[in-house]
């Protein structure tokens, strides 16, 4: 094709900036854009629902969760990409991986109120180490189990003393359960689930083939530091 025919598209990757020749009746600047899109970012909610202290407990919202969710929903839904299996599959992907990510944060929020949901959650089995206690109601159980899993991060710590120290204060406090629950649900359950989340699987060949999908492409790039 000529190339006084051919359009042109900018894109960033983290540190450098391409510039691409395309053929504007094959794909459109939307489907490239959007595929790229689900090429270099995973589908991630921007709502944490994670804690890290008691007070943020009380600011845990699943509205505020279900609002973030569905308007990404819509987003990927709507994504344009070019309409070949690879991409399509792509996109697919990456919604699953926004509804796996949505349905485990949506669990630990309501673990604060109800942690027994966290017991039949279809999840590998040795996360539920970690709300055994929580979920049976029991206060020397939940001790127990958040002793265990800060004897665990203490092995891993450069100051495994401090850790301990902070970990008899917060122990000895009128909050104690609160913290028990921030580190058993945050450190312990979501940690363990959110490695067992599946994400979409990449290969360096799709790099390759999107190029394929211009004619030409320069690429500049900062120099690294």
């Amino acid at each position: 094709m000529s190339t006084d025919t051919l359009a042109t598209l900018t894109w960033e990757s983290e540190i450098c900036l391409h510039t691409g020749r395309y053929n504007p009746k094959r794909y459109t600047a939307a489907q490239l854009l959007g595929t790229w899109e689900v090429l270099e970012h995973s589908a991630s909610l921007n709502y944490h629902a994670l804690t890290f202290t008691p007070a943020d407990i009380d600011k845990l919202s699943l509205d505020s969760l279900e609002a973030d969710y569905t308007k990404l929903h819509e987003h990927y839904q709507q994504l344009q990409v070019v309409p070949q299996p690879v991409w399509q599959q792509l996109k697919m992907a990456r919604l699953r991986e926004l509804e796996n990510e949505y349905k485990a944060k949506r669990l630990l929020i309501q673990a604060y109120t109800t942690p027994e949901l966290l017991l039949t959650a279809p999840y590998p089995d040795a996360c539920t180490q970690y709300i055994r206690g929580l979920a049976a109601r029991n206060d020397s159980l939940i001790r127990r189990d958040w002793e265990r899993l800060i004897r665990q991060e203490a092995k891993q710590n450069g100051e495994p003393g401090s850790l301990l120290a902070r970990f008899h204060d917060q122990l000895n406090s009128p909050d104690w359960y609160r913290y028990a629950q921030v580190e058993l649900l945050n450190a312990g359950w979501w940690n363990c689930v959110n490695r067992a989340l599946p994400q979409a699987e990449l290969t360096p060949r799709m790099h390759q083939q999107y190029e394929h999908l211009f004619s030409q492409v320069r690429t500049e790039c900062e120099e690294a530091d």
